[in-house]
Order: structure tokens, then sequence, then C-alpha cells
């Protein structure tokens, strides 16, 4: 079973991730911030990390940095919804 980290702030988007990710046979472990993001992925070795952008801490392309630097293999998904919104929502005023 392949296993995928999603680092994600937001419960409600990692809950939605990890439940289809599990219902398509995927096992799944997850952080809610930047700093265990990185522990677990040194640790876990997922064969994909979802991660987003915008975390506390540590941000998403610092984590990034550092787990590409120990692990160059690894897919990297990165999520650029809080971005996406912070700028749709300048243009909406």
């Amino acid at each position: 079973m392949k296993k995928i980290l999603i680092i994600e702030d937001e419960e409600s988007i990692r809950g939605f991730l990890k439940i289809n990710l599990k219902r398509n046979g995927y096992e799944v472990i997850e952080a809610d911030n930047g700093e265990l993001g990185v522990k677990l992925a040194l640790k876990e070795k997922p064969a994909i990390i979802i991660l987003d952008v915008m975390l506390p801490g540590i941000d998403g392309f610092k984590v990034c940095k550092i787990i590409r630097n120990e692990d160059e293999k690894v897919g990297i998904i990165m999520l650029v919804v809080g971005i996406v919104m912070m700028i749709a929502s300048n243009f909406i005023i």
C-alpha cells in the first residue's frame, strides 16, 4: 500500500483528502504544520506528499526545500488554494 503524507493546517481540507485517498487504498499520514510535516516525511518516507503552501510556522516552500534536500525523488504536490483565495478576495472588493 502506497503511503501519502498530507501537510495541511485546515482540518476540513485534510479530512476531505484523507477520506478520498483511503477510499482509493492509500495509507494516509497527516500533519497540521510544517515542522511536524518535515519530521513525518523524513521518518515515514511517503511515496507522495500533498503540501499546503500557507502553513503556520515553516511555510510550504521551506518545507519543500528541506524535504528535497533529503529526498530528491519523493513526489510533492503543492496546494495553493489559500493564495488563490487571497488574490481573488482583493478583486471582489
